[in-house]
């Protein structure tokens, strides 16, 4: 079961003594931390009863009063309402990677206020499924990196979500949602020294989704391209250098950091290289084909990253590149959502 509300100094013995007040007395507790408040808890955890029976026995006491607080029981099934499916030994908890059938998304845009409790509360009201939320911590600053991943357990649920949670208002802030992109994608020649998506050097690895590019092209995949509103387009020119798949990013905030420009980007195709000179506001993003290259240029011309809006030319592949002229190609195949992290 999913276990809500907590307050933010209870600890795995504790929610033990709460559930033997109730007369469940083998349980197991994994608790979600808090990273922005470390030595708090997130607000929820999972508890895992020995059979199906207990569990749902134990749903029943959903809003009853636990004794010795001012708190009542907040309890929902972890597999989003299906009882046929609750959580076994035979799978992995939350903690330890992601167990059979999870899919995941990415929340970018966040406000800083925003915590793994507040971002699970807001999508977990409108969607039955989510299992689990993470919001990345800077590790310097203790604070909010400004993005973050939900995780949902129904992906009918999770394609519902890039919809309909594209733009929505979280404390006073559009939100950006994407595809999660799994750590085995992440790998396989998409890494330049070693750098890796930062979700993946905190997180256990995601379950690994279908590739974009087999999605079957619907009503659903336009709709989403088209939610994103463009702030400006480039001329349009006669298509000249096919081998040239460097990006020029200019207007780059000092506070954005390679791995994070690599999220940004990585919805557009195979990335080969991303790099930011030091004190240049500037960055360079390298991919694997030309067509990749062409559709991040299309889409993400004057998208706000940090603080400034960014500006995108071309740019030359080798070690000194600079700005050249945009040239257009020919049509590309639509690409299934956006923005994404997945290639995706």
């Amino acid at each position: 079961l999913w276990m809500g509300e907590l307050d933010p100094w209870w600890d795995e013995n504790a929610i033990k003594s709460i559930w033997g007040s109730f007369g469940f007395n083998n349980v197991n507790v994994k608790l979600i931390k808090e990273k922005i408040q470390q030595g708090y808890n997130a607000g929820y955890c999972f508890i895992e009863f020995p059979t199906l029976e207990l569990a749902s026995s134990a749903l029943s006491s959903n809003g009853s009063k636990i004794p010795n607080t001012n708190k009542s029981l907040k309890l929902n099934w972890a597999s989003g309402g299906n009882a046929s499916q609750p959580i076994t030994n035979g799978q992995q908890s939350m903690g330890n990677g992601s167990r059979s059938g999870e899919v995941s998304i990415f929340v970018g845009d966040l406000a800083p206020d925003v915590t793994d409790t507040v971002l699970y509360e807001y999508f977990g009201t409108k969607y039955s499924s989510v299992s689990g939320t993470k919001i990345m911590i800077d590790q310097q600053t203790g604070g909010s990196k400004g993005y973050g991943f939900v995780r949902f357990l129904n992906e009918l649920e999770q394609q519902r979500a890039l919809v309909e949670m594209q733009g929505a208002i979280l404390n006073g802030r559009p939100i950006r949602v994407s595809t999660a992109v799994p750590k085995n994608r992440q790998q396989g020649g998409q890494q330049m020294g070693g750098m890796r998506q930062p979700f993946h050097q905190q997180q256990p690895q995601l379950q690994s989704q279908q590739s974009l590019n087999s999605i079957p092209q619907n009503a659903q995949s336009q709709q989403i391209l088209n939610s994103f509103d463009s702030q400006y387009q480039p001329p349009l020119t006669q298509f000249t250098d096919p081998n040239n798949t460097t990006v020029f990013i200019g207007g780059l905030s000092s506070m954005v950091t390679e791995d994070e420009l690599r999220l940004y980007f990585q919805p557009f195709g195979d990335i080969t290289y991303v790099k930011i000179p030091i004190g240049k506001g500037c960055g360079f993003v390298q991919y694997v084909t030309r067509a990749s290259a062409e559709l991040a240029i299309s889409k993400m011309q004057g998208y706000p990253i940090g603080n400034s809006r960014i500006r995108l030319s071309w740019g030359r592949s080798n070690s000194n590149p600079k700005p050249q002229a945009y040239q257009k190609q020919p049509e590309l195949p639509l690409l299934y959502g956006y923005p994404s992290t997945n290639q995706p």
